[in-house]
């Protein structure tokens, strides 16, 4: 403990003396604030069990990383506890605001109220631990308690796994490269599945949004072939993450030694006399090769994305 906070802890120990000589009749007034000071001042780490579920990728990146403290003392320890929080897929997580960090609270609000940015720190997480909504609750004493709605339901994620496994035993070749394997299933997704051309706001009576839709009902928008394409990218083991602009999402592969985009829904094109398209023109290719289409839909923000400049 330093030296400022040791002087704060006093003064306030020596205005609960002169409180308790001055109102000697008001024990509960007395007991209450001694207790607010324990918590807020001298109570140690927040113990909790945590149980991380099995899609827990634990990566550390260039924009976030997995925070081990529960104790927050700035922005950035803020944002990483988001990431940590949606990664493990834990049911709840509760923090501490250091109370040197007079801004916490009002800094985490902002963050789980700003869906772009949930979004974007989803994005580094297995799609199974991703979320519907983020919900928060705040105490006097600076705790901090998340909980989040799942984007997928345990049986749509038991659908899944099955799926993928089925797929993956049926097409995958020991035999071929690592890059070969992952052509195997985007080949697999586009072939299988039809862009939901009537799902232009990521609201629609089927699942098109989701790797469910794209794997089980085969039909799908950019979230749905991203996620699906993900599935299939952890069970290889590859090194992955979902990336987006203001308006589109699509991988981020970790192949060779480089980070190659990998976007199966401009691959899958909407025909104008309705037949079937395969494409291979973002097929893991680089940033540069990527920017230079010039389509409108892949201005992603670098200063987030860091892997991909």
């Amino acid at each position: 403990m330093n030296i400022k906070k040791l002087i704060k802890i006093a003064v306030i120990v020596v205005v609960i003396v002169i409180c308790f000589f001055l109102i000697k009749d008001n024990y509960y007034l007395i007991t209450n604030k001694i207790e607010y000071v324990y918590k807020k001042y001298l109570q140690p780490d927040i113990r909790q069990t945590l149980t991380d579920n099995k899609w827990r990728k634990k990566v550390n990146y260039d924009y976030v990383k997995i925070n081990e403290d529960t104790t927050i003392k700035n922005e950035n320890d803020a944002k990483n506890m988001i990431y940590t929080f949606l990664d493990a897929g834990w049911e709840e997580y509760t923090v501490k605001c250091d109370v040197d960090y007079l801004s916490c609270t009002s800094d985490i609000k902002e963050m789980v109220q700003n869906n772009t940015y949930l979004t974007d720190l989803s994005n580094f997480v297995h799609p199974f631990n991703t979320f519907d909504e983020v919900n928060t609750t705040f105490t006097s004493t600076g705790k901090v308690t998340l909980k989040k709605e799942n984007r997928y339901s345990s049986k749509q994620i038991k659908e899944l796994e099955e799926k993928v496994d089925e797929i993956y035993n049926e097409y995958y070749d020991s035999s071929k490269s690592v890059k070969e394997n992952i052509k195997t299933f985007h080949d697999y997704i586009i072939n299988n599945t039809k862009y939901d051309s009537n799902n232009t706001t990521g609201v629609s009576n089927i699942n098109s949004s989701t790797a469910y839709g794209v794997l089980i009902d085969g039909v799908g928008i950019c979230s749905g072939y991203t996620d699906a394409m993900q599935l299939f990218l952890e069970k290889l083991g590859v090194k992955n993450y979902r990336i987006s602009s203001s308006t589109h999402e699509w991988n981020l592969v970790y192949v060779e030694g480089n980070w190659l985009h990998l976007d199966l829904t401009w691959d899958d094109p909407i025909m104008s006399d309705g037949s079937n398209a395969l494409y291979h023109d973002y097929f893991l290719i680089d940033t540069q090769s990527l920017l230079s289409k010039n389509d409108g839909e892949h201005d992603f923000d670098s200063n987030i994305y860091l892997e991909a400049k």
